[in-house]
């Protein structure tokens, strides 16, 4: 029988188990777990966490995060598990593996005209110690360095272009307060990088996910008038160069399925297809 329950503190060992045998696909899950453990609150990383059982020993997890977003990882059970997680927070979106994310969507009545996004993403990963990197990386012209406070205006600018095309993102007062608070956190975090050619930043992208073994890229963003140059994967790779440094072994991502410019962008620096992933966004 699997039994299906609200977890609590006391589970955070099982469930860190859980999660670190499902590295690439529960990096979100883990990473908050990490940041905030078990807590039910409204400060960022916190969510409230359902699992589903057999016996004493987690076969599935889902978590309603404090920003409304929904993280699912239950084979079998998303559905279930995902209903019993939600809180009273609305549901601003699901992420997970591709087919589980859908299951969470019908389990929860949140039918095509709730939704702003629907994004099949490639599920990658790579070990750190197999990074290629680019020949263009070490020209004295190119530097890669964490972002600092007196780098936020540029970065809300970024992010903001991030999140209208590629999150659909409406342009707003309200969107450009979120989009400021993200970036504000992922400095403050040492998570935020930029490339410089010479003295004028160029790419930049962000650890969305990072734990002393693996981190998760995100947040790849080049101004559309400087693509085309090799530019966003010099700076992912100065990224990962970091976080080999820092110990991480492990990088994962996921990226539209339909963007093969990304895609072979990050094959040419050693990442593999390891599944698909969804992000789901609703209004």
């Amino acid at each position: 029988m699997t039994d299906i329950r609200i977890l609590t503190p006391q589970d955070q060992p099982r469930l860190e188990n859980f999660l670190r045998a499902h590295m690439a696909e529960t990096m979100i899950l883990r990473g908050n777990l990490t940041r905030s453990g078990i807590h039910d609150g409204d400060r960022p990383y916190q969510g409230r966490y359902a699992g589903a059982f057999e016996g004493d020993r987690i076969i599935g997890v889902a978590a309603h995060y404090w920003l409304g977003m929904l993280a699912v990882f239950a084979p079998g059970h998303a559905g279930a598990v995902a209903r019993a997680a939600v809180s009273n927070r609305p549901v601003a979106g699901i992420l997970g593996p591709w087919q589980q994310a859908l299951d969470t969507q019908e389990a929860l009545g949140l039918d095509d005209t709730h939704r702003h996004l629907r994004s099949k993403e490639v599920l990658m990963a790579l070990k750190l110690d197999e990074l290629r990197r680019p020949s263009s990386l070490p020209n004295q012209s190119l530097t890669c360095r964490a972002a600092t406070p007196a780098d936020l205006d540029l970065l809300t600018e970024w992010r903001l272009a991030f999140a209208q095309e590629t999150l659909e993102a409406t342009p707003s007062q309200a969107t450009t307060q979120h989009c400021r608070a993200e970036v504000e956190r992922w400095v403050e975090e040492g998570n935020q990088f930029l490339l410089f050619d010479g003295n004028r930043p160029v790419s930049g992208c962000c650890f969305s996910v990072r734990l002393p073994d693996a981190v998760q890229v995100g947040n790849v963003w080049t101004p559309p008038d400087l693509r085309s140059r090799g530019y966003g994967r010099a700076a992912v790779a100065g990224a990962l160069t970091a976080a080999r440094q820092a110990g991480a072994s492990v990088a994962v991502l996921f990226t539209p399925a339909d963007n093969e410019a990304a895609k072979t962008a990050y094959a040419a620096l050693g990442f593999t297809a390891i599944g698909d992933y969804a992000i789901l966004l609703f209004k």
